[in-house]
């Protein structure tokens, strides 16, 4: 029996727009709804099509609609299998819908809160090869061309975990461009689109943006497939900017990166909060990506197990007791923060998926957790006995020692005896502890017990002065021992006329200065202290600093202690720009 066409959805939607059945509504976004839909055809030939409109509530505002129109138009000109298609655009009774092709499978999103609640960790290589196949679709998208060959320059901006879909087949793909940038559309300059949390920071500002705003984007996807928690999980707007602009991305991604291995390294570098010191481009970081992965065929592989076990888990979701999959209890999750780098080839679990370095691998002789969950009735009487007396002897263990640490008289404290020094060694140690501090300023705590020890030392060598039968004479000429410091005062001004004099005095004498300042823009991967000169600035970036014109020594450190110093010629009213990678060893392009 046919459908009435005016029938409409409990929204509004009516039921069939043109040839498509709109069978049940999938998912709900801030400006529209997508339908399961059917577009009929001859002979009961009635494939499965995803239909997108504007909820009801902004159907009838224009710029709404922009939006929608903007979306199919660009999604028109791109095909790729990381991209969801576009099949047909039109409009039926003053309602504009969107035909797609229907992706079975999970959203990213989904995928991450079933890992979560299911304690499960998700494998180093599927968040590798998942990245590097987005990295496919945005390149894709990013070089695309319109019919008449002009560049589209196009940027999604709203790259994150609900936009991307994993199908059955290990393929994720990009969905909804619907506030991409491109440079056929005009917008109000200064306007801030996407998601807080994903965004940029320059998308965040209401700036410029490009194709390094969406691999920011991704980073941030990518950290939250690591981490089970979000990159930035506060929710005030305005808090967030200010982090973006405090370089807190890349500052978060570095304390991940003990738990994230090589990939730590990559999010990192996409998480800079300037532009130019990201990957370039979406082809150079699924480049990285995929020099991560063994084998493409085995990273493929894992995906599908990976999307295998999502689905099974979130078929079994509603069930009271969570079962565990055949072959053994569902692998735990440690911090990611403490997980070891990963070395060597990814090893596995019970049912041969491959587990995250540092997973809690289950124990052979472990009772499944569907019975621990389930079987109430039997086993668990004597589980829950057991387990309380165990509890209880530890208990009265923890009463007991503490009883016996109040009743027990405290022990006797046992000082060493100290040799007594002479006077000799005593005037001689009396100038130690003016140089020592200067030496260690983080032992300074230690030297109230370690003076004496020195005192000792020092008094073993001068036995002589002993058996003479004037002993103070001796030490007259030894106090002329401290004459060499007056040297040793002297050497500050030598390290000062090395490189200040050379930039100073003995340039001017040997070649002219140039006569006025320019510009410096330093920025390293990852961030690091800037020195100029000697002279600590702050951590990098540093752009458009203003320093004298000439030839400026740079010197950058990183928290591990690397340095790279290296020299720049400023011209007079000019601009230097250089961005050094600690991770490749190698300056980057400009």
């Amino acid at each position: 029996m046919s459908e009435n066409p005016q029938s409409t959805h409990p929204d509004g939607t009516p039921t069939r727009l043109g040839r498509y059945r709109l069978v049940r509504p999938i998912s709900t976004g801030g400006m529209a709804r997508v339908f399961e839909g059917r577009r009929e055809s001859l002979a009961g030939v009635a494939p499965r099509v995803a239909v997108k409109v504007i909820l009801p509530t902004y159907a009838g505002e224009g710029r709404f609609r922009d939006l929608f129109i903007n979306e199919a138009r660009i999604g028109s000109m791109l095909q790729h299998q990381n991209l969801v298609q576009i099949q047909d655009f039109d409009c039926e009774q003053g309602v504009y819908y969107l035909v797609m092709e229907y992706v079975e499978g999970l959203t990213v999103r989904r995928c991450m809160s079933l890992s979560r609640r299911n304690e499960r960790s998700i494998p180093h290589q599927v968040v590798a090869e998942l990245g590097r196949q987005v990295c496919d679709g945005l390149q894709h998208a990013h070089a695309a061309r319109s019919e008449g060959g002009a560049p589209l320059e196009l940027v999604h901006r709203d790259i994150k975990p609900s936009n991307l879909i994993l199908n059955p087949q290990g393929v994720v793909k990009i969905l909804d461009f619907g506030i991409s940038k491109a440079a056929l559309t005009y917008e109000r300059e200064g306007a801030v689109r996407g998601t807080w949390g994903y965004m940029a920071p320059e998308q965040a500002a209401g700036s410029n943006v490009g194709p390094a705003s969406d691999l920011f984007g991704l980073a941030a996807v990518l950290y939250e497939l690591l981490a089970l928690r979000p990159l930035f999980p506060e929710k005030d707007e305005d808090e967030i900017r200010a982090l973006l602009a405090q370089d807190e991305a890349a500052r978060r991604a570095a304390r991940l990166m003990g738990g994230a291995g090589p990939l730590g390294n990559i999010l990192v570098r996409a998480l800079q909060r300037d532009p130019a010191a990201r990957f370039q481009s979406a082809a150079e970081m699924g480049r990285a990506l995929g020099a991560l992965l063994s084998d493409p065929v085995t990273a493929r592989e894992a995906v599908e197990r990976f999307q295998a076990d999502m689905a099974q888990l979130d078929g079994s979701a509603a069930a009271a007791p969570i079962r565990a999959p055949a072959g053994g209890a569902p692998v735990g999750v440690v911090d990611p923060l403490a997980l070891p780098v990963a070395a060597g080839e990814s090893p596995r679990d019970l049912h041969g998926s491959p587990l995250s370095i540092g997973s809690r691998v289950p124990s052979l002789d472990a009772p499944p957790r569907s019975l621990l969950v389930s079987n109430r009735g039997s086993g668990n009487g004597s589980i829950r006995s057991t387990t309380t007396a165990f509890f209880v002897c530890i208990a009265l263990a923890i009463i007991g020692f503490t009883g016996w640490r109040i009743v027990a008289p405290p022990a006797p404290e046992i000082i060493p005896p100290v040799a007594e020094a002479p006077p000799a060694a005593t005037e001689a140690s009396g100038a130690n502890p003016e140089s020592t501090p200067e030496k260690l300023p983080s032992e300074a705590s230690v030297q109230a017990v370690d003076p004496p020890v020195e005192e000792v030392a020092k008094a073993l060598p001068v036995p002589e002065p002993r058996t003479s039968s004037k002993p103070s004479p001796a030490p007259a000429p030894k106090k002329k021992k401290p004459t060499p410091p007056p040297p040793a005062k002297k050497a500050p001004p030598r390290r000062s006329s090395g490189p200040g004099a050379s930039a100073g005095t003995g340039a001017a004498s040997s070649a002219p200065v140039p006569v006025g300042r320019g510009k410096l823009t330093v920025s390293s991967i990852p961030k690091a202290r800037v020195i100029v000169d000697g002279k600590f600035i702050r951590q990098s970036p540093l752009y458009r600093f203003e320093v004298a014109a000439g030839t400026r020594v740079v010197t950058l450190m990183d928290s591990e202690g690397n340095r790279k110093t290296f020299q720049v010629d400023v011209p007079v009213d000019g601009e230097v720009r250089r961005v050094w990678s600690f991770v490749d060893n190698r300056f980057e392009s400009e």
